[in-house]
C-alpha cells in the first residue's frame, strides 16, 4: 500500500458510505513488516547460523547403539515436512539423504545397512513436523556376527600411550602439544613402565597384611615390604631414564623434562610444570614421588627414524572420557561431580564460611555409541565414537563437619584447565545434536569423543615412509603441504633445541 495523506471525512460524504467504513478508510492498516518474525524452532541462537550453509535448511544426526540393535535418525527442518519430503538409502547402505523443499542434507550412518539399490524409507504422514526421527533396526544375518564382535572389541577403556606401547617403539620423543617444543629429548627415557590402579598402595597393603600363610610376618608389615617391594611404605620415585605410565600421564624425573620447567609465577601450592618453548602448561610436580606429573592432554609424541618419525596426538576430550570411563568401572558409580581444585584462601576458610566454585555434575549415561551429524567439526570423521553424558552446571564447597557424603556421586577434581575443557566441549557438543534432543528431565545432554579401536597403538609407516599418523589417529595417507610445513618447521624445533 502507498504512503499517501488520509482524506478529510468530507471526501467520503458523498458515496453515501456508512460511518464504519469511512473510518476503516480513514485509517487503513499498516504495512506488513519487512523483517519475518522467528520461528519457533529456533533455540538459544538462531536455527540458520548453527547450520553450514548449504545445510542450512536441514540438521542430520544418527547415532547407533550396539547393546540394542539400533540406529535413530533425527532430521531438524526449518517448515514442516510434507509429502514431498524424501528420506533415502544409498545402495552401499552408508549414506543416508533426506530432502526437503529443494534441499537436501546427507550423512554417513553409524555403521552400514545391507540392502540392495536405493531404498525409500517411509515417513510419517501426520501430523506435519520440524522434528523427524526415524528408527531403523538392525538385523544379523545367520552367518554374520559383525555386530557381537563390534560390541565385544568395544568393551575395554582404549587408553594410547600405555607403557608396553611406548616400549615397543623406536626413537619416542614427548613435545608440547601447543608449540610442538621438544619436553623429553629421544633416547633420555630408556624404559616405560605401566602404572598400576591409583589404589595399587593400599590394595597391596590390605592384600600382605592378611595373607593367611604370613600371619607370624603382621607384626613385621614394614620389614618384609621392604624385602618384597609391595608394600605402602614403598612409595613410587621417578626414576632417572624410567618413564612410569598412568591412565592420562607420565611421572618423569625433573632432569629427563629438558624442555619444561617449574613456573616461577606460582606459587608453591599451585605450582605448574610449563613448556620452556611457550610456557603452556603441561603438568604439576609430584613432590612425594619427587618427579613431575605431565599430561597426557597436553602432549604429542612422535616415534621412528628421525628421518620420518610418526606423530600423534589426541583431542582433550578423550583424555576425559578415559577418566569417567575408568571412574565408572573402578568406582561403581555414573555419576560424578566435577569441580577444579579449590583456591588457597577456600581451602583456609572452609571451616567457618565454606565458598563455592563453578561445578560441573556429570552422568555418564551411555558409556559407548556411535555418531554421525551434519554439523561438521574439525578433526572430527563420522561415525564418531562418543560417550552421551548428562549435565547440570552448579557449584561446589567443600564438605562441613557432619555433612554426609553421598552414596550415589562420586566427587572427581579436575586439574583447572582440563575442568574449562570439559565445560566447552559438553557445551559445543549439544551443537550437533538436533533441538529435540538436547534436554531430558532437566539435564543439558552432551557428547564426548572417546578412544577407538586402533587408536592406542602408533601408525604403521608405508615403503616410501611419507604414511603418518593424523592428529586424531587417523591414517593421512600422503602427506599434504600442509603437514610437510608442520614436520619441516618440528625439525627447525628440534634443531633449535639441540
Amino acid at each position: 500500500m502507498s504512503n499517501h495523506p488520509a482524506l478529510p471525512e468530507s471526501a467520503y460524504s458523498a458515496l453515501g458510505l456508512p460511518p464504519s467504513v469511512v473510518r476503516i478508510l480513514m485509517n487503513p492498516k499498516p504495512p506488513p513488516p519487512t523483517t519475518a518474525a522467528p520461528e519457533l524452532h529456533q533455540n538459544a541462537t538462531d536455527f540458520a547460523e548453527r547450520l553450514p550453509e548449504n545445510e542450512s535448511h536441514i540438521m542430520l544426526y544418527a547415532e547407533l547403539l550396539l547393546h540394542i540393535r539400533t540406529i535413530t535418525l533425527f532430521a531438524s527442518l526449518r517448515s514442516h515436512h510434507t509429502r514431498e519430503t524424501k528420506v533415502r538409502l544409498d545402495a552401499d547402505g552408508n549414506l543416508i539423504t533426506v530432502s526437503h523443499e529443494g534441499y537436501r542434507a546427507t550423512i554417513r550412518l553409524p555403521i552400514k545397512v545391507e540392502g540392495k539399490g536405493d531404498a525409500a524409507l517411509e515417513l510419517p504422514a501426520q501430523p506435519p513436523s520440524k522434528e523427524l526421527t526415524l528408527r531403523l533396526q538392525m538385523e544379523e544375518q545367520e552367518d554374520s556376527d559383525m555386530l557381537g564382535l563390534m560390541a565385544e572389541s568395544r568393551k575395554a577403556n582404549i587408553v594410547p600411550w600405555d607403557g608396553v606401547t611406548l616400549s615397543k617403539q623406536e626413537g619416542v620423543e614427548v613435545r608440547c602439544k601447543n608449540c610442538e617444543g621438544v619436553v623429553l629429548k629421544s633416547g633420555t627415557v630408556r624404559e616405560w613402565k605401566d602404572l598400576p590402579n591409583e589404589n595399587w598402595a593400599e590394595m597391596m597393603d590390605f592384600w600382605h597384611c592378611h595373607k593367611p600363610d604370613e600371619h607370624h610376618l603382621h607384626d613385621h608389615t614394614q620389614e618384609v615390604g621392604g624385602q618384597k617391594g609391595y608394600a605402602a611404605g614403598n612409595r613410587l620415585k621417578a626414576t632417572e631414564g624410567v618413564g612410569f605410565v598412568d591412565l592420562t600421564g607420565f611421572l618423569l624425573k625433573e632432569q629427563d623434562c629438558e624442555g619444561a620447567k617449574v613456573s616461577p609465577d606460582e606459587g608453591p601450592s599451585d605450582a605448574a610444570v610449563v613448556c620452556k618453548h611457550c610456557g603452556h602448561i603441561l603438568g604439576k610436580p609430584d613432590t612425594s614421588a619427587d618427579g613431575w606429573r605431565i599430561w597426557k592432554w597436553c602432549l604429542s609424541i612422535s616415534s621412528g627414524p628421525t628421518s620420518s618419525p610418526l606423530y600423534n596426538t589426541y583431542s582433550v576430550q578423550k583424555w576425559i572420557s578415559a577418566r569417567l570411563l575408568y571412574l565408572v568401572e573402578n568406582v561403581g558409580v555414573r555419576k560424578f561431580h566435577i569441580h577444579p581444585p579449590p583456591s588457597p584462601s577456600t581451602s583456609a576458610s572452609a571451616p567457618t564460611s565454606p565458598a563455592s566454585t563453578p561445578s560441573i555434575l556429570v552422568w555418564v549415561f551411555t558409556p559407548d555409541l556411535m555418531f554421525s551429524s551434519s554439523i561438521p567439526r574439525p578433526h572430527r570423521t563420522d561415525p564418531t565414537r562418543a560417550v552421551k553424558c548428562f549435565f547440570r552446571k552448579q557449584t561446589w564447597a567443600l564438605l562441613q563437619p557432619g555433612e554426609p557424603e553421598s552414596a550415589t556421586v562420586e566427587d572427581v577434581e579436575f586439574p583447572r584447565e582440563l575442568f574449562e575443557e570439559l565445560g566447552n566441549s559438553l557445551d559445543e557438543s549439544q551443537d550437533v545434536l538436533p533441538a529435540t534432543a538436547r534436554k531430558f528431565q532437566g539435564w543439558d545432554v552432551g557428547l564426548l569423543e572417546r578412544f577407538d579401536v586402533g587408536e592406542e597403538v602408533f601408525g604403521e609407516q608405508d615403503g616410501v615412509g611419507e604414511g603418518m599418523k593424523g592428529v586424531e589417529g587417523l591414517d593421512l595417507g600422503e602427506e599434504t603441504e600442509e603437514e610437510r610445513g608442520r614436520r619441516n618447521r618440528r625439525s627447525l624445533s628440534q634443531e633449535s633445541v639441540d
